[in-house]
């Protein structure tokens, strides 16, 4: 990508579950994720996803930083954890509602998977909820809506990559 002034500066993340030691594999994924965002001179996060408490293990966050640190990693400002920031998070998913750019779903995983064309990454959604809940129906989820236009990008590895959400996925 072209740098502009206006190009935002880029930012990378890691992003552990706090269900035990750090393994070998997310090790390997810190380590692509910080050195790309070193590499592009940005700035490179941590950020903790405990939002399934019963998953989550008694001091495993504080011991995945510890490896890292032991590691050499050196993150950018102070690390996020997913559980303190759900008013963040649902001002801007109402936001996203109020735009129309999300909706409430009622389907089950085996309703869309019953009903829906099955793409190269799985069920393609087939919409049943995109105008409102059928009724006698409650909310299971929120559906962010796609638009049946091109996506575009080039992946450092892969090249140019291209894909029509709308089609090849749906909405999710």
């Amino acid at each position: 990508m072209k740098k502009t002034a206006s190009t935002p500066r880029y930012r990378g993340r890691f992003a552990p579950s706090p269900t035990g030691p750090l393994h070998f594999g997310s090790l390997v994924a810190a380590l692509g994720s910080y050195l790309d965002a070193r590499a592009n001179r940005g700035s490179w996060r941590v950020r903790i996803e405990d939002l399934d408490q019963t998953r989550a293990v008694t001091g495993a966050a504080d011991e995945i930083l510890r490896t890292l640190e032991q590691f050499g990693f050196e993150w950018d400002g102070t690390v996020l954890y997913q559980s303190q920031r759900s008013d963040l998070y649902a001002h801007h998913l109402n936001l996203l509602l109020q735009a129309d750019l999300a909706y409430p779903c009622g389907c089950s995983r085996k309703e869309i998977n019953l009903a829906a064309n099955q793409g190269i990454e799985g069920a393609i959604y087939p919409g049943t909820c995109s105008r409102g809940l059928p009724p006698g129906r409650q909310a299971r989820a929120i559906r962010l809506r796609t638009f049946d236009q091109a996506t575009r990008f080039n992946d450092a590895v892969q090249g140019p990559q291209f894909q029509r959400l709308a089609q090849e996925i749906g909405d999710f």
